[in-house]
């Protein structure tokens, strides 16, 4: 697989006010608005890849999450909801139009709010979104077993970053993704509080978007990481055959394919926005 791990670009932050928060972005290139949210206790780093696409074709444009990179911590509880309502109001703000957004895990999650009966939306590109789990008896368990890891980091347990290096292992399981997978576990211990209030978020009963399918009128494409053991293909199949215009790329990687599969990514994205523009 061909790495450009050495060759990312440099992107400015730039930074707008939203709910009394500074909120950081990075927004370069012209043309097709794409949107990027990313996973949590991730940030706008995820998407450097992106901004190699043409800067004549493509305005690419990423956003810290509160708590995230170096956006102000959250005023409120977070949840898909919360940013959901944060992104809504970076959207307005901005004054972007006929978006493409691109999200990963509880990013994902927000792109389908959002693309809920909403003309603005032009098309999503999904990576192993939350809320299309299809739940069951071992949900809550397992969500309670990431609750109480992360919140060994919340107390400062002297081997929690040692043991979140190891999880992050199997998040990011591309040799591609060493460096950003490095630099989000230095961040353990100050990511843990997020963590915990994301994954204590997937257990409420309104972020379970599966009623939301139906009203997602816009496009789809999934880019599926197969070895994601946290967010499992098998469990959210059923869920992806609902969505009314979708298309499904699996890839042989962990959670986020434009970390770790970035050139394969580029090349399936692209594809996909020629042949939905015919």
């Amino acid at each position: 697989m061909n790495v450009k791990a050495q060759t990312l670009p440099s992107i400015a932050d730039k930074f707008v006010e939203i709910e009394n928060l500074k909120i950081a972005y990075k927004d370069e290139g012209s043309g097709q608005v794409v949107l990027c949210l990313h996973a949590l206790g991730h940030s706008s780093k995820d998407f450097l890849s992106l901004y190699s696409l043409p800067h004549n074709n493509f305005r690419i444009i990423s956003i810290d999450f509160p708590g995230q990179g170096i956006s102000d911590n959250p005023n409120q509880t977070i949840s898909s909801t919360y940013f959901a309502k944060i992104t809504d109001e970076f959207i307005k703000k901005l004054d972007l139009k006929n978006l493409i957004i691109i999200g990963n895990s509880i990013g994902g999650a927000t792109a389908i709010r959002i693309a809920s009966n909403n003309a603005n939306i032009r098309m999503l590109v999904l990576a192993n979104p939350a809320g299309l789990d299809k739940k069951g008896w071992l949900a809550p368990l397992f969500l309670n077993y990431m609750i109480h890891f992360f919140q060994n980091g919340v107390d400062k347990k002297a081997n929690f970053q040692d043991k979140f290096s190891k999880y992050y292992n199997k998040v990011l399981t591309s040799e591609t993704a060493l460096v950003r997978k490095n630099e989000i576990v230095k961040d353990a211990y100050r990511l843990a509080p997020i963590l915990v209030q994301g994954w204590t978020s997937f257990k409420q009963a309104e972020e379970d978007l599966r009623p939301l399918i139906e009203t997602v009128n816009c496009p789809v494409l999934f880019t599926w990481g197969m070895n994601d053991k946290f967010v499992q293909f098998d469990r959210n199949k059923k869920a992806i055959e609902k969505f009314n215009n979708y298309r499904l790329i699996k890839y042989k990687i962990g959670h986020t394919p434009y970390i770790e599969c970035p050139d394969l990514f580029l090349k399936d994205f692209q594809e996909y926005l020629i042949n939905n523009n015919r």
